[in-house]
């Protein structure tokens, strides 16, 4: 009991680690730089110089204490903390060298170069503890990870597999589940810092599992450890992962359970597993299948810039949804001095093909309008919240086919609404919020459209 005890306090004090540690890389660098400063501006930096390194020294020794503690939890490589932990006292110890030899460099000049030597010797012995640090917080390949193929190469790293998004080429290991245990899971179980002895680096350290056993159990998510953890209550001492990290998301979760109830195979492709159109959903949610975008794939002119003018005219705000797109972003404010009516909308017909996104949002809108709104095809977003629309109203805009955003809150819709609304297959987003829509009409509304996200404020 003492010595668990004793183990939680070193690890409760050891945590502050990453805390303490950015103390003396700052005091040091500061120094560097003020006698960088000092030397080719002729300025006196002395004192502070002096200063910065009997802190940076100080405070690296309550780092490596800390570090110390941390490391008595055990799960690291033995020579990357090794070398990361030795680099750090040669930095602190060299540290205090330099303070000195600062002090008594005015009284004999000759230890100058010694100086010199001692505090470039500092910043590089800091780089080297920093860098091995980073691998055993963030693994081996953090730095590189993203870095082009030259520098790779030049690291010593294997060129980086290009993910594959297209849903009939895409592995379910390589392009599904490796990126979830990359961005969630491998910052505490990699080469260098191994959790439990737990990996989660390739096939082979999967399988092999961690100090309690097995973690994937094939065909058996509920007897699989670690997605019986991931499901756990985050504030369950057993939930991964730890430490205040971003949880998977609950399509990552799905996409793991999924994955181990169809064998967790490492070298299938997603088409030879039992797909359902729920999965494809998910699969989309991370990335796979996902298609050219109805707004990418529109091929059409750029807007004549009189016909721009005419709608700025009446009062509307246009701007382009992208840099690179000829469609438009349309706004009219409430706070318009002239209130929108049906001739202002006719001016937009002008453009209508150029419209992608529409925001109305405040303004009255009369029931005839809708119409108008209607005519927009290309409409991919509509705020119309606070309008006092009506379920007449929404029935008329069930026409527009490839809207994916819809904002109807506050307003006075009922049920009768549900079927129109059914009809926008594309739908991805709509906001319900205090309209008279029934918890049911809502539930017909996503039995209708898959993967739809209703705000509904219930």
């Amino acid at each position: 009991m003492t010595l668990f005890l004793e183990t939680n306090t070193y690890l409760f004090f050891g945590r502050f680690h990453s805390l303490v540690v950015h103390l003396p890389i700052g005091f040091i660098i500061l120094a560097a730089l003020f006698e960088c400063i000092s030397w080719k501006k002729k300025v006196d930096f002395d004192t502070s110089i002096q200063n910065a390194l009997v802190l940076g020294a100080s405070f690296g020794v309550f780092a490596i204490v800390l570090g110390l503690m941390l490391a008595s939890d055990g799960g690291y490589n033995e020579a990357t903390i090794a070398i990361h932990k030795w680099t750090g006292i040669a930095m602190t110890l060299f540290c205090f060298v330099a303070y000195f030899l600062k002090k008594k460099v005015k009284e004999r000049s000759g230890l100058k170069k010694t100086y010199v030597t001692v505090l470039s010797l500092v910043v590089v012995l800091i780089s080297i503890a920093g860098h091995y640090g980073g691998n055993l917080t963030h693994g081996s390949t953090y730095l590189f990870e993203h870095a082009p193929l030259s520098i790779r190469t030049m690291a010593g790293l294997k060129p980086a597999r290009e993910r594959i998004t297209v849903l009939d080429s895409a592995m379910v290991y390589e392009d599904v589940i490796h990126p979830i245990f990359e961005a969630k899971c491998n910052v505490c179980h990699n080469n260098d810092k191994a959790k439990g002895e737990l990996r989660l680096i390739d096939a082979e350290t999967i399988l092999k599992g961690g100090e309690n056993g097995v973690v994937i159990v094939s065909g058996n998510p509920s007897e699989s450890d670690l997605f019986r953890r991931v499901m756990l209550d985050p504030n369950h001492d057993d939930f991964m992962p730890t430490e205040g990290r971003t949880p998977l998301s609950k399509e990552e979760k799905l996409l793991l359970k999924w994955w181990i109830e169809e064998g967790a195979s490492f070298d299938k492709k997603i088409v030879d597993l039992k797909l359902t159109d729920r999965i494809k959903v998910y699969l989309e949610e991370v990335g796979i299948g996902v298609k050219k975008t109805f707004l990418e794939s529109i091929n059409i002119a750029k807007i004549e810039k009189e016909i721009i003018d005419r709608v700025v005219a009446e009062g509307f705000k246009i701007k382009r949804i992208s840099n690179n797109s000829n469609m438009l972003e349309v706004t009219y404010s409430i706070y318009n001095k002239e209130k929108l009516n049906k001739e202002k909308l006719n001016a937009l017909l002008e453009a209508k093909k150029h419209i992608a996104w529409l925001n109305l949002s405040g303004i009255s809108l009369n029931e005839n309008w809708i119409s108008q709104i209607a005519q927009l095809e290309n409409l991919t977003e509509l705020r119309i919240n606070g309008t006092n629309i009506n379920d007449v109203a929404i029935k008329k805009l069930a026409v527009l086919k490839n809207l994916e955003y819809l904002n109807v809150y506050n307003n006075e819709l009922s049920d009768k609404s549900v079927q129109s609304i059914q009809q926008l297959s594309k739908l991805k987003k709509l906001y319900v919020w205090k309209t008279n829509i029934s918890e049911e009409g809502i539930a017909k509304i996503q039995e209708a459209i898959l993967g739809i996200r209703i705000v509904s404020g219930v």
